[in-house]
């Protein structure tokens, strides 16, 4: 760890509770995965107690089950615990999350990821799923300053259904087409120059497409560096978004070191790379791959276990991811 980050740590035990310190003590004394698993999901209400159903504070202990504390609320009646509306809700075996956790921070395949958490490769799958929809909604509500967009394209795939819309394609290869057609699905990326990123895979290359992905992200305090497609080129222009027009040609950021858009396509070849890895991503789970790869792109990103178990259970903390 970097001294200056953990000289901020220390300085924060000041501002700990008597519960964040008692789980904290068990972290640093060593205790099994199981234990490890539970104390970062009570961490969840260990600053604040609210019911997961109506969000009231008057709660209390209700006994435990499966190793975590539950919780009544004295508004509503129901009970719920840590876990209760988050995507990580029912699922079982906690003490192999770890290593599910591991996985997703070394970019593991299913295969591999089943192997590491000694579980099948259905529950390997489902779970890679689950601790992945929290990080496919997690977008920065706003882009700074000066951004840059355009489009990338991934091979359209029905990758685990059993019927098919279309004759298949040998190892899921190419397209029958060459270039653009149907069967690439375009997939919008935005990025500023502080590294904050935001995409959205895109219905159709449409105007109202892009402004479902980027309305309200972009401001007239932003300028936008666009490549000159219609439907983007119309986007800034309904929405009155100042915009910097870059055309396409070699050497062209040499010309306006300013204005270019080099960082959004430098982006995308990172994104297809490290893509390549799983052999083809089915459409429909393309978003979840998409937020997993934002994760890595965060600014002072700490993709430790922890932090990754955090971030599924709807709590990505600002100093951790």
């Amino acid at each position: 760890m970097d001294k200056d980050v953990f000289q901020k740590v220390i300085a924060l035990i000041d501002d700990l509770s008597h519960e964040q310190r008692k789980l904290i003590k068990k972290a640093l004394d060593g205790e099994n995965d199981f234990e490890r698993v539970v104390s970062i999901i009570e961490n969840r209400l260990a600053t604040k107690r609210v019911c997961a159903h109506c969000e009231s504070e008057n709660v209390k202990k209700w006994g435990k089950s499966l190793g975590l504390q539950r919780y009544r609320c004295f508004d509503c009646g129901k009970t719920f615990n840590a876990l209760t509306g988050s995507p990580l809700a029912f699922l079982r075996k906690k003490e192999r999350w770890l290593q599910m956790a591991l996985a997703l921070k070394e970019g593991l395949s299913v295969r591999k990821t089943a192997a590491l958490c000694g579980v099948s490769v259905p529950t390997a799958f489902r779970w890679r799923h689950r601790f992945l929809r929290a990080a496919a909604a997690d977008k920065p509500i706003k882009l700074q300053g000066i951004a840059e967009a355009d489009e990338t394209y991934f091979l359209e795939s029905f990758k685990g259904r059993r019927q098919l819309p279309r004759p298949a394609r040998k190892r899921g290869g190419k397209a029958f087409r060459r270039g653009l057609s149907r069967e690439q699905i375009p997939v919008l990326v935005a990025r500023d120059r502080h590294g904050a990123v935001t995409d959205a895979v895109l219905r159709d290359q449409s105007k109202a497409s892009i402004k479902l992905a980027l309305g309200g992200r972009l401001g007239k305090d932003n300028i936008l560096c666009i490549d000159g497609g219609n439907a983007l080129w119309g986007f800034v222009n309904e929405a009155k978004i100042p915009f910097k027009l870059v055309l396409s040609g070699k050497h062209v950021h040499e010309t306006d070191p300013i204005f270019h858009i080099q960082n959004v396509n430098g982006y995308h070849h990172r994104l297809k790379n490290w893509m390549s890895r799983f052999n083809g991503v089915a459409t429909k789970y393309l978003p979840n791959y998409l937020g997993w790869r934002r994760i890595y792109e965060k600014p002072r990103a700490v993709l430790t276990p922890t932090a990754w178990i955090q971030t599924a259970l709807e709590r990505p903390a600002q100093h951790l991811i």
